[in-house]
């Protein structure tokens, strides 16, 4: 078991070292905005109630996630930058319940359980997540992310509220979300509440 372990920390090692090169050249921040025509297209979709998560107008008209997150009104989608992630990531502890979300392909993987403490690799890029035996567990690259949104939003299924965090091409990776609840608890809500007011002092992402 104990070689198994320090295989794994071998290949993480090698991977995280791999990636870097690749993601070097990453484009400023701007790119992840929307642009006027863009929240002109954007704007439709959000006009009633209910509204679709991010992603899912992403995949209507072919744009970035972070695109379609940056056009909402703040209250809505209150986006940072990624140098902001060790202090989301804090934030999000205080959570009594979580919703982890990855999306890959047509597959939705859901994860159910608090969001658990990490910190920074002293050998790679990783921020290896310190999970109990069940539960979120794995190695994070805050370094490739672009963008942080906090969604707070009415959709199809009822409130949507959580965190999404999105790659530097404004692709989502992976959010963080209130567990689905037409009526989640007061607590809950003011857990994330207190996530957003925290994001929303921090510098905004993207200019009104």
């Amino acid at each position: 078991m104990h070689n198994r372990k320090n295989r794994t920390a071998r290949i993480l090692v090698v991977a995280s070292i791999l990636c870097l090169p690749v993601f070097a050249s990453a484009g400023d921040a701007s790119s992840l905005c929307a642009t006027a025509g863009q929240k002109a297209q954007i704007a439709p979709l959000y006009a009633g109630n209910p509204v679709p998560a991010p992603f899912m107008a992403a995949r209507k008209l072919g744009l970035p996630e972070a695109v379609i997150a940056s056009a909402l009104p703040v209250a809505q989608a209150t986006g940072v930058s990624a140098a902001e992630f060790g202090k989301v990531w804090e934030s999000l502890q205080g959570w009594d319940e979580a919703l982890t979300l990855v999306l890959k392909g047509a597959n939705v993987f859901e994860i159910h359980g608090r969001v658990p403490p990490g910190e920074p690799s002293t050998r790679s890029a990783f921020f290896n997540l310190k999970a109990a035996d069940a539960g979120l567990g794995g190695h994070l690259r805050p370094d490739l992310l672009g963008a942080i949104y906090a969604v707070n939003l009415n959709g199809p299924e009822g409130p949507m509220r959580g965190v999404t965090f999105l790659d530097q091409q404004g692709e989502g990776v992976f959010g963080v979300y209130l567990p689905e609840s037409r009526e989640p608890s007061p607590a809950l809500v003011a857990q994330f509440d207190r996530t957003q007011a925290l994001m929303a002092a921090m510098p905004r992402l993207c200019q009104p």
